[in-house]
């Protein structure tokens, strides 16, 4: 009778300390089946999340110690001295690359089919302007009366000043129609690409047009924003208020200042390329100019590697005055100027300017006047 009257206790205690190891196991399994993970599964470790597909394997900008980025990176918005955005940076991250071509390009399926058509319209009926209006100004068909002038009511005057404004006004219609393409993009994809471009560290811009997309969608966030964070416009911002403003660029000839149009909508890490195209679509002396657009016109282009405006060199708009003997773009007609680089003459080998190198490449000829 005693020995069962110990026994009945201690078979309490077995049972309790049973149950409570019960207990403990059930608890851990709640939390294991909640994260997705079982212990003696194939899975040996909890799901991590993925990091962003367009994130490089390295850290991110400004995580770096002061003096120790990369050789390419700078720390966001600082860029190499005496450069243009973008421009004549051979170390530019690829992945910036893609996703801003992602960013111009990004408009419907059937209106991108229609861009490369009317840009190469443009080009044509440009050329054509260019022509007329050149005709016109050599052609004496304007009375000159102190601020102003007037057309001469000839034939001939009449039906140049046809020509040019009928060209004018294509371009116009034209350029309304790509403008309302452009126009088509996605603008929540859109967000999704500037993000991205933030968070690679692809310019302190998109840093700022980020933080202002966010700060639209939610009003609360711009009362803890700092204010050196806010994007700034005025004459600081050539660049406009955009950070993926678009822009035209266009080569000019140097000696006569004629010029023809490379891109009609990229982005500056670009300008090196259509620099590249410049130089070797032209034997005479050429440098390339661009100007925002839409918005903006030849009056406002400004040297992609001086930033000097295109008003300020001495033969801006000559070709539409008198006719530069020599001066072309095709070798077989390109005489060199006193005074001026012979490139025509023999491949040019590589030169260093500052921090910056630039091999010129092989010249083609192209029917250009």
């Amino acid at each position: 009778m005693q020995i069962t009257q110990i026994a009945a206790p201690r078979a309490v205690r077995v049972m309790l300390l049973a149950l409570s190891v019960a207990a403990a196991v059930g608890l851990s399994l709640g939390d294991a089946l909640a994260q997705g993970w079982w212990p003696w599964s194939q899975q040996q470790e909890p799901p991590r999340p993925r990091e962003p597909i367009y994130r490089p394997g390295q850290l991110p900008p400004g995580q770096y110690p002061p003096g120790q980025y990369p050789p390419g990176q700078y720390p966001p918005g600082q860029l190499p001295p005496g450069q243009a955005p973008g421009y004549a940076n051979r170390g530019v991250n690829n992945i910036c690359l893609q996703l801003e071509q992602r960013l111009v390009a990004e408009t419907t399926g059937q209106s991108r089919e229609l861009l490369p058509k009317i840009e190469a319209d443009m080009r044509m009926i440009e050329r054509n302007y260019q022509i007329a209006q050149q005709q016109l100004n050599r052609s004496d068909c304007w009375d000159q009366f102190l601020f102003s002038k007037t057309l001469r009511r000839t034939p001939n005057c009449i039906q140049l000043n046809a020509q040019v404004e009928n060209a004018r006004r294509q371009l116009a219609e034209l350029d309304a129609q790509r403008r309302q393409i452009m126009g088509t993009r996605d603008r929540s994809f859109q967000d999704d690409i500037i993000r991205e471009l933030a968070r690679n560290g692809c310019g302190q811009q998109y840093v700022q047009e980020a933080r202002r997309r966010a700060a639209a969608s939610n009003p609360f966030a711009s009362l803890w924003a700092d204010e050196d964070d806010s994007p700034r416009t005025g004459a600081n911002n050539q660049f406009g208020n955009l950070p993926f403003a678009t822009y035209r660029t266009i080569c000019v000839r140097l000696c006569d200042g004629y010029y023809f149009p490379v891109s009609f909508s990229t982005l500056p890490n670009h300008f090196q390329r259509d620099s590249d195209v410049c130089q070797s679509q032209c034997a005479a002396p050429a440098d390339l100019y661009y100007h925002q657009n839409p918005g903006g016109a030849v009056e406002q282009a400004v040297s992609a590697s001086t930033q000097q405006p295109y008003t300020s060199l001495k033969t801006a708009f000559r070709y539409r005055k008198e006719y530069v003997h020599g001066c072309s773009c095709k070798e077989a007609e390109y005489v060199p100027q006193q005074g001026t680089d012979k490139k025509a003459e023999a491949p040019a080998a590589p030169t260093v300017t500052g921090a910056t190198a630039r091999v010129s490449t092989p010249m083609r000829p192209l029917p250009r006047n």
